[in-house]
């Protein structure tokens, strides 16, 4: 996860979905099994893709990782980051509709 977020924070975007998503399989399978520590990381591996995701502008894979976190996670953090990732992409299709 540090390398992913590291990744994000150097403009290497792509890297960093690699790893946040090395951490969403390694623990997504078992979430009835995880504690509370590691749900609390699958969330933030969720989010942090969403957010990636949204930087690419890919925003269909973003909202679904951002209800994936705030699932997993109901913070008001989690839940700010859906409601603006779906936003930007309302705005972004309200943008497409004009030029056509």
């Amino acid at each position: 996860m540090e390398r992913g977020i590291q990744f994000y924070e150097w403009d290497m975007v792509e890297e960093a979905i690699i790893e946040f998503k090395n951490v969403t399989h390694a623990l997504g399978g078992k979430t009835s099994k995880l504690d509370y520590s590691q749900v609390k990381l699958l969330s933030r591996a969720h989010h942090n893709l969403a957010v990636a995701y949204a930087k690419q502008k890919w925003y269909p894979e973003s909202i679904k990782e951002a209800k994936k976190a705030f699932a997993l996670y109901p913070s008001e953090e989690n839940k700010k980051v859906l409601e603006l990732i779906k936003k930007k992409s309302s705005n972004q299709e309200a943008s497409k509709k004009l030029i056509q």
